[in-house]
């Protein structure tokens, strides 16, 4: 929830950046760096970072508009994207107010999206208390990226949550994103009866908070919905359905194919002997129709 920090004499938001590697997080602050004037916003501060990706987070603080003449500050924070660094993430993800997903919509890429996105919501679980979450649909620049609709279909997104169209390389939806993730902040501090007393306000309190994990990082085990990533989306035909549904139970499958696999192996000895194949064996079912059907002939007679 959102928090007052006595000592600036504000009220303080956290939106969490989150998403694989490479989707564009960092991206998304530095096109934020570019977009406001200095006035409005702190540097961005990454305390680590490693052939250009971030280690442990990306920080900056960007001032809102006030409410009852109280001051708001918006703590903006990426999440390492690497799945190494899991620990590292879980922490930030709990402290979020809001959390914004950066989807990377290339085709090769959805699976990590998707995996990430199942993780985000292990997190949202375990830390007992909803957050708003929006989803931004990364690299729509790039020919064969998956289009929005189909990123909430690929997520299991409700209506209710915005997704928002980007191209954060270029800039285009960066605003877009933050503004409505300022706005829904702004909505649940004035919606929040108390405030609580803030913590970490500044990027080196955090950045001494999450070095608190590297000693045990407790990975957490697999949300069920990561079992799923790769699973194909099948639209089975009617006439299939229809053939799977008749089989009464597994063991009807397998009395089934033990009849077929008899019955071709009957036959292929018929070929190589140049004789007659047996009849198959009647099953137990046509069997009591067929004595339904004598019974039936003798009263008609």
């Amino acid at each position: 929830m959102p928090s007052f920090d006595a000592e600036q004499g504000c009220h303080i938001v956290r939106i969490v950046y989150d998403g694989p590697g490479f989707a564009g997080k960092t991206t998304n602050l530095q096109q934020v760096c570019a977009l406001l004037p200095a006035t409005k916003r702190s540097e961005l501060y990454t305390p680590a970072e490693l052939k250009g990706r971030t280690m442990f987070f990306d920080w900056m603080e960007v001032k809102g508009p006030p409410i009852t003449s109280v001051a708001v500050k918006f703590h903006l924070i990426t999440v390492p994207g690497q799945i190494e660094r899991n620990y590292r993430r879980r922490p930030l993800v709990e402290m979020a107010d809001v959390v914004v997903f950066v989807c990377d919509c290339m085709p090769d890429s959805l699976p990590d999206s998707m995996r990430t996105f199942a993780r985000l919501r292990g997190s949202i679980k375990r830390r007992g208390t909803p957050v708003p979450v929006i989803v931004q649909a990364n690299k729509q620049d790039i020919e064969g990226s998956i289009e929005p609709h189909q990123v909430r279909k690929k997520l299991r997104l409700s209506d209710e949550v915005p997704i928002i169209p980007a191209e954060a390389n270029g800039g285009k939806g960066v605003r877009e994103t933050l503004a409505r993730a300022m706005r829904i902040g702004l909505q649940a501090l004035a919606a929040e009866p108390g405030v609580a007393e803030a913590v970490l306000t500044n990027a080196d309190d955090l950045f001494d908070h999450v070095l608190t994990f590297e000693d045990t990082p407790d990975e957490q085990q697999m949300d069920v919905e990561e079992l799923y990533i790769n699973a194909e989306e099948v639209d089975a035909s009617d006439a299939s359905l229809q053939m799977h549904l008749s089989a009464r139970s597994l063991d009807d499958l397998e009395n089934k194919a033990k009849r077929a696999a008899a019955k071709a192996k009957a036959q292929a000895s018929a070929t190589q002997s140049g004789e007659a194949a047996p009849a198959p064996e009647a099953s137990p079912e046509r069997a009591v129709v067929r004595r339904k059907r004598r019974k039936a002939r003798s009263r008609e007679r």
